[in-house]
């Protein structure tokens, strides 16, 4: 565990989420992982602001970016799963690697690690809720350490599935 490590945070709040998780996915060299309770595509709806930035990181993935995605998996209701099963579909047609996570515990994070420094994490749902209804909050924070501590929490998690 880490403590009082250098770091660059920009706070999130509401819909500044979106416009800057789409600009530092674009940034991307390498890799990105990213755990998710829920996941939405609009593919009917190009202008979404998630399908926006679903896009974004699909054309990533295209481009040769490795791509890792754990997705929470519901133990009573399908609703959500099924949610997840299709953001599943098409990340993996796009070469991610994606697991749906345990019913027990759920995978509630939201979180994205970008290359070896970026670490966005917050409140913020992939849905258009998210971005239009929903009071939400997120940070992202530059810095090596950070990034780091998470991907090893993220390694913890995609190796018991």
């Amino acid at each position: 565990m880490i403590e009082d490590c250098e770091s660059l945070i920009t706070p999130l709040p509401g819909q500044t989420l979106f416009q800057i998780l789409d600009k530092t996915i674009s940034n991307a060299k390498f890799s990105i992982d990213s755990m998710q309770y829920q996941w939405n595509f609009y593919i009917g709806k190009p202008d979404d602001p998630v399908q926006k930035l679903n896009q974004t990181l699909l054309n990533k993935i295209r481009n040769g970016v490795k791509c890792r995605v754990l997705l929470n998996k519901e133990g009573r209701g399908q609703n959500l799963t099924n949610i997840n099963m299709n953001a599943q579909k098409y990340l993996q047609e796009s070469g991610a690697i994606v697991k749906l996570g345990k019913t027990f515990p759920i995978t509630h994070a939201k979180l994205w690690l970008i290359d070896d420094e970026i670490t966005v994490l917050g409140s913020h749902n992939l849905s258009s809720r998210s971005f239009k209804v929903n009071n939400e909050v997120s940070v992202l924070i530059k810095s090596k350490s950070v990034n780091q501590e998470f991907k090893r929490y993220f390694q913890s998690l995609w190796t018991l599935l």
